[in-house]
């Protein structure tokens, strides 16, 4: 892949939420423990939670390439009751504290507020707590920081995220069947969202 070469760049918070993007990308292969490549980019992971360390990846990537479009993929708790596991959203509005941020969300798959915290929302409460603040759907530790840096470096980012955790329920790895065998059966639609 030459600087020039208009590529999408996919970064995944954690390990397990690139190989599940992995397994669908066309022609995709690791090149080491933490990328791999794929017929029209590069995935990445920072292998840790927060916007530290995903700037981190950010960074590194743009100093090596340059990317038409840059995608966040990974996993979210849901806030709101009727999400179930393994429901893909393309996030378009961002909250943090008292910050809001908003990005275009392609229209391949449903759009949906998301919550970004410092420390995970483990409890029903916390949850119920985040969701009737913010009205948002989905609560996750990376994408506000995510969408400030794309509105800030004026470059193209959209932010992916499959439910991992219902509001009822915790947060477990392996990631539920159902995330892989949703991702499976929304491979096009996915594919269309980040190429």
């Amino acid at each position: 892949m030459s600087p020039t070469d208009p590529q999408t760049l996919i970064l995944a918070p954690f390990k397990a939420e690139a190989r599940l993007l992995a397994a669908i990308l066309p022609d995709c292969r690791q090149s080491d423990a933490a990328s791999w490549f794929f017929k029209g980019g590069r995935l990445v992971t920072a292998n840790a939670a927060g916007g530290d360390p995903l700037f981190a990846l950010l960074d590194r990537e743009l100093t090596q390439a340059s990317y038409r479009r840059i995608i966040l993929f990974g996993a979210a708790g849901a806030l709101a009751p009727e999400l179930q596991v393994g429901q893909l959203f393309c996030c378009n509005r961002f909250f943090y504290a008292c910050r809001q941020l908003e990005l275009p969300a392609p229209a391949d798959l449903p759009p949906a507020a998301v919550v970004t915290v410092d420390q995970p929302a483990i409890t029903r409460d916390d949850r119920a707590q985040l969701a009737a603040k913010y009205d948002a759907s989905l609560v996750d530790m990376e994408s506000f920081f995510f969408a400030e840096a794309m509105q800030g470096r004026e470059l193209n980012g959209a932010v992916i995220r499959f439910v991992s955790d219902t509001a009822e329920q915790v947060f477990v790895l392996p990631f539920p069947p159902a995330v892989s065998r949703n991702i499976s059966q929304a491979r096009s639609l996915i594919l269309k969202a980040l190429l």
